[in-house]
């Protein structure tokens, strides 16, 4: 009965050990078909030479403690990526749609652009698209982590997942299924899950060398005790496991963090470059402040401007009428609060940086910086540069008017500080980071909302490719730079920087496709909360890799004097890989 019940241990110890080791098995198998020495070969060999010498219970021991590492490393991941699964929930299986004169409820995968979908009350949006009909408040919060709902009415832009409070709507779709913003979000943020950290490719290539150290080290210790079972322990603490996973697990709980806060992170490396960074340098118009200037004084320049009816404002705001700049929306909308109606401009043409140029009632209408209008032979006398003067000196930025090569005024706007953009810029100082605002408005308007939001460095007056030299400057002198702009007129600093940053990205493709990180909400405090998050991520990571390393200097050393067998080498070694996991879980909290 004794021996029975011995031989019935072994064979379920074997059977363990072979249904365990499988999987291993064929992951090593592979690594060796495409010619890549894996940590799955020193796995496999320890399984295989355990068995072979009748070491039944450590091979199944082996086997059953690495495949539940694996197992572990998948939770954490999982974990990571709960809470975008949780955003494909926000989106609803069916959707009422208006086709023609009746309503139909449809699947969401059949809904087409052009539909009108009706969202009633407490139901969830289902398409990107503009409100067409109704009106309501709209709770965005999946979308853009705005915890206040946002009042909706004709015109207004809404997205897949948020929530209808209160009317109903009825919504024409412009993006459906996987080109909504939500799902787009999605795919961004599990393809940066899937990329490899600067330092994590490092920690993979430095695994590498560990099989035939390994297996050389096993060899020596067989020979020298002619102890097999000590060479089978060393194969087994001197898997790397927990130094491959010490990289990987924190970048993926740091990048699934960011998404719960509403930070897309687009790839492990900017989730570890942006801890690294020296200058954060900042647009001003629609980043530092709200993107909504307002227009405070017109001054006429000749008597004939002066004495017309709506003055020089309706050329300005005609031609300014295809203009997406916020100055220009500004424009339109002083002239429309005036009463002014709008004329149809033709041969439109927006100059980055300069200004607008439209023919208006037959008219040559030049709207944008006295520097640009000169260039264009249009010339200040010294009464406008002086009044231009006294308005800059306030904080306005001022646009210069000309009609027909003649400056006919002058228009002051300004802008306001974002509420939270002195806490952002408290808590990177905190972080001793040199900031710095970059743009293209007048010193003076600049300097006193730079001094509003307390940065002390400041470039006026800069065109896009200006932006992007400074940019460069800082870079030539080994400063690694982040710019924070609104993804679109940023465009060349953006894709210069070591980091580009962009606000309010929820909805703007240009933003969402070509930053390296994105705040999906226009909230500055995104931007020191992500530089921490990044750090604390690079401290997790050099955490894991020196307990990694000391645990396998120690437990080598322990197998080659015995004082290790191969069960303990296996539950030391996942206990390294469970410490190490759960160090990067650390991160999700």
């Amino acid at each position: 009965m004794a021996w029975a019940g011995f031989a019935w241990s072994r064979w379920s110890y074997l059977a363990a050990a072979v249904v365990a080791g499988l999987p291993i098995l064929k992951s090593c198998g592979a690594s060796l078909l495409e010619r890549r020495i894996s940590v799955e070969v020193l796995v496999a060999l320890a399984i295989v030479t355990s068995l072979f010498v009748g070491e039944f219970h450590a091979g199944a021991v082996v086997a059953v403690m690495l495949l539940g590492g694996g197992v572990l490393e998948q939770i954490t991941v999982a974990r990571a990526r709960h809470s975008l699964a949780g955003l494909l929930a926000n989106v609803p299986e069916t959707a009422l749609v208006r086709r023609g004169a009746s309503e139909v409820e449809l699947p969401v995968a059949e809904l087409r652009m052009g539909d009108r979908v009706i969202t009633r009350p407490g139901e969830r949006v289902a398409v990107d698209g503009v409100v067409v009909v109704g009106e309501s408040a709209v709770d965005e919060s999946p979308i853009t982590g705005e915890s206040v709902p946002q009042d909706k009415g004709s015109g207004a832009r809404v997205f897949a997942g948020t929530i209808n409070q209160s009317g109903v709507l009825e919504i024409e779709a412009q993006k459906v299924g996987d080109a909504t913003t939500l799902a787009r979000i999605l795919r961004l943020v599990e393809e940066a899950q899937a990329s490899q950290a600067p330092i994590q490719r490092l920690a993979d290539k430095a695994a590498q060398w560990y099989v035939p150290a390994a297996l050389a080290t096993a060899a020596v210790v067989w020979a020298l005790t002619g102890d097999v079972t000590r060479g089978i322990t060393v194969l087994i603490v001197f898997c790397p496991c927990a130094l491959v996973l010490a990289t990987p697990t924190a970048v993926v709980a740091s990048i699934g963090k960011a998404a719960r806060r509403v930070i897309l992170v687009k790839g492990g490396q900017f989730a570890e470059a942006v801890g690294q960074i020296h200058v954060v340098a900042f647009d001003k118009t629609g980043t530092l402040t709200v993107g909504r200037p307002e227009l405070k004084e017109i001054v006429a320049l000749d008597s004939q401007a002066s004495q017309a009816p709506e003055g020089f404002l309706r050329l300005a705001a005609s031609a300014e009428r295809f203009s997406e700049h916020p100055l220009g929306v500004a424009i339109r909308r002083g002239a429309e609060e005036r009463g002014i109606d709008l004329l149809q401009p033709a041969n439109f043409r927006s100059v980055a940086g300069c200004g607008v140029e439209a023919q208006v009632d037959g008219q040559r209408v030049l709207v944008g910086r006295a520097e640009w209008l000169a260039q264009c032979s249009v010339a200040l006398a010294a009464e406008a540069q002086r009044r231009a003067a006294e308005l800059e000196a306030g904080g306005h930025t001022v646009l210069a008017v000309a009609c027909n090569e003649h400056a006919v005024g002058l228009l002051a706007l300004r802008d306001v500080l974002r509420p939270e953009a002195k806490d952002a810029v408290a808590g990177l100082k905190r972080q001793n980071l040199r900031l710095a605002m970059l743009t293209g408005d007048n010193e003076r308007a600049a300097r006193a909302i730079a001094a509003e939001a307390g940065i002390e460095e400041v470039h006026a007056r800069l065109l896009p490719e200006d932006k992007l030299r400074r940019v460069r400057e800082w870079q030539a002198q080994g400063q690694r730079v982040a710019f924070v702009g609104d993804g679109i007129n940023d465009a060349p600093a953006l894709a210069a920087a070591d980091i580009g940053v962009a606000m309010g990205a929820a909805g703007t493709d240009v933003a969402l496709e070509t930053s390296d990180i994105a705040f999906l909400s226009d909230d500055l405090t995104k931007m020191p909360e992500v530089v921490e998050l990044s750090r604390r991520t690079l401290r997790v990571i050099k955490q894991n890799i020196a307990f990694s390393v000391g645990l396998n200097l120690f437990s080598v050393l322990g197998a080659g004097f015995g004082w290790i067998s191969p069960i303990g080498g296996a539950v030391i070694h996942e206990a390294g890989a469970l410490a190490v996991i759960i160090n990067a879980i650390r991160l999700l909290r």
